[in-house]
This record gives C-alpha cells, structure tokens and sequence, in this order.
C-alpha cells in the first residue's frame, strides 16, 4: 500500500482507505468547547491565553548550555528534557520516578509550581514540549511552552541565582499517558481495529521521514509535530478544527509516535493542552522497532 501524508492537513482529506473518513466533509466541524482531562485544567485554560510569566513562574530552558549561556531570560534555569530521561539516545522517562522527584525538588519546584518552558520551537526537535509533556507525567499541573523568541526583550546574559530547593514531594504519576512497546505494536497492526475502536495513530515526523520510513505501512496519519504549535511555540489552537476533520476527536484515544518519543511526545502536550483528553506518547518510538 502506498504511504498517504496528510502534513498539509489544511488542504488534504484523506480518501477512502479505512482509516480516519470515508470521504471529505464538506462542511468545517464546529469545534466543540474545550474538556479538559481531569487535572489539566489549568494547562488547558492557560493555553488558550497570552503567556504570562508571574512572580513564582519557573522557567526552564531546554536549549544547549552554550546557548543558554550566551542569552536567557532573566531567572531561568537550565534543564534540558533528558534531565528527566534514562538515556537521551533511547528516549526513555526515568524508569524511577523518584529519582525525577528529587531532580525537580533540587529546582525548587512542586507539582503545584506554574513552569514555563523555553526553547528552539520550530527550529528544533520538540525538547520544550518533550519536557513540558513528562512534568505532566509526573503529576504537574501548569506547565507552559514557548519558543525562545518570545522573550527577546526579556533576555540576558547574568548568572541565575542557585533555586532554594524543597522537600521531596509524591508523584501522581499518569502511567497511562504512555503506551508500551507490545500494546503498540498490537494497534498498530490492526487498522481496521483502530478505526472500529475509534482509536487515531499519528506519526509526527517530517513527510520527507514518513514517507522514507523503513518500518512497516501501519496506515498511521501523518501530521507533523511543528503543526501542533504556533511560530511562537504555543500550542495551535486552530489545529483543532483540522483534527475534527480528519475524523479525530477529543474524546478519541490517539497514539502518537516518532523516532524517540522527543517530538511525539511534544505533539502530546500540545493535544491534551488543545483540550484532548486520551493521548498517549509511545516514548521509546520508532528507533525501538529497528528489527521489524
């Protein structure tokens, strides 16, 4: 079967192969109000709303040191995504929570800590959105993103004073935010139970990887992660229309995967942030099916 890419997803519908539609719709679906999924309330409202950074706002930056050394917004602190990763080759989250517990307790942070995460946006590979989705994971419940561009104005080049740490808290860890190797792989071939399941596999990649790929054609649409977020890395409201139109819905179970779960699970964030409420990142990604 040949791949189908549906990047430009404002301009394509997908035809007839019993996947997402049957036929194009005609007529643009009303874009239902936001459902939050429980405990992310927060994160969906704020999205919906120009970023503010307050008082007690935490900012990560996920760029390189050396970047970050050259020019940070003013009291942010340097954290990269694989702070929060077994091996940042593999993709892996922290097999032990605990051990990212006391990582961000070194920064001072609670799960009730507003956060804000700063990167490359669209000139990068997902790593805000990466750390933005396994904060989720572990339970916190206002985390923003943003591309580094935003904060011109707010830039600088002085030392950040060392974060007062905090007691170790207890996670409440959302398992269920991810999809493991072997529940994957048996969705995956088995698009015909997808589509009677109502259940969306969406690989985010480039067109260019997706359709270079070497695995097999598991019928995955095609969406890739930078259409998830606005040029100034927020999440894209406007994407939610296109989804509806595909035949995604919020209340939908959507698996969403690429290389190393970095730019998957960026894509992530930003759906449960749009108001998406059964998203799940197969973090270990495409790398770990190297021997299909």
């Amino acid at each position: 079967m040949t791949r189908r890419s549906v990047s430009r997803i404002s301009i394509f519908c997908l035809a007839a192969s019993g996947l997402f539609l049957s036929a194009c719709q005609t007529k643009p679906t009303k874009v239902s109000v936001n459902r939050a999924r429980p405990g992310f309330e927060t994160v969906v409202a704020k999205a919906e709303t120009p970023l503010k950074i307050g008082d007690l706002t935490l900012v990560l930056d996920v760029r390189s040191q050396f970047d970050y050394g050259l020019n940070h917004v003013l009291n942010s602190l340097h954290f990269p995504w694989s702070g929060l990763a077994e091996q940042e080759s593999s993709g892996e989250v922290l097999r032990d929570p605990r051990k990212a517990i006391l990582r961000m307790s070194l920064l001072g942070a609670t799960q009730q800590t507003p956060i804000v995460i700063v990167g490359y946006g669209a000139a990068g590979r997902g790593e805000e959105g990466r750390l933005a989705w396994n904060l989720l994971l572990l339970g916190f419940r206002d985390v923003q993103t943003a591309a580094i561009e935003s904060f011109r104005s707010q830039m600088t080049q002085s030392p950040t004073a060392p974060p007062q740490n905090v007691d170790v808290w207890k996670a409440d860890y959302q398992p269920e935010m991810q999809i493991d190797k072997g529940e994957f792989l048996t969705l995956a071939r088995d698009p015909k139970g997808r589509l009677a399941k109502k259940i969306h596999l969406l690989d985010v990649r480039s067109e260019k990887e997706y359709i270079g790929s070497k695995h097999p054609d598991f019928q995955a649409l095609n969406v890739e992660w930078k259409q998830f977020f606005t040029n100034k890395g927020r999440p894209n409201q406007g994407l939610k229309a296109r989804l509806l139109a595909l035949g995604v819905r919020p209340e939908h179970r959507i698996v969403i995967v690429s290389n190393q779960g970095v730019r998957s699970a960026a894509a992530s964030y930003a759906l449960l942030a749009l108001g998406f409420t059964r998203v799940q990142n197969f973090t270990i990604g495409w790398n770990s099916l190297s021997s299909l």
